[in-house]
């Protein structure tokens, strides 16, 4: 009633547990004022979901070109006359050098084919390969 009820105003657990001292005491009064708070439902929806915290933003030392290389699949696109439908984009984080290369799907057998044929056989082997996974 005091927090949920029609005068409560889902105040939160200071101000409900302020106004039950006004008119009550028992032994665990405190505990119990944040158990039912916290399980209150209307609160719950209220507050929205609870965020995860990301990760702080940082940057990357690089020595070498091709040391460190990122992936993406964009798509699905029109279908060409080759049957392709989707584009890798690899970006080299050294020079910025980017290489776009069509795909006729995305599934990782052709992908890794295709950074196999066309990257390391011109660039050698990155120390590093950053994905989205996607």
């Amino acid at each position: 009633q005091l927090h949920d009820g029609a005068t409560g105003g889902h105040l939160g657990v200071h101000k409900t547990l302020e106004k039950v001292r006004e008119r009550f005491y028992w032994t665990n009064l405190k505990e119990d004022v944040k158990t039912w708070c916290k399980n209150c439902v209307t609160c719950a929806g209220a507050n929205g979901p609870i965020r995860k915290k990301k990760a702080p933003m940082r940057q990357y030392n690089v020595g070498a070109p091709f040391e460190r290389i990122a992936i993406d699949v964009a798509g699905p696109f029109p279908v060409t006359d080759n049957g392709n439908k989707f584009i890798l984009v690899v970006m080299d984080y050294f020079s910025k050098w980017v290489e776009a290369y069509a795909l006729p799907n995305q599934e990782a057998i052709t992908i890794a084919d295709v950074i196999v044929k066309e990257l390391v056989s011109r660039f050698g082997v990155p120390h590093e390969l950053h994905s989205d996974q996607g």
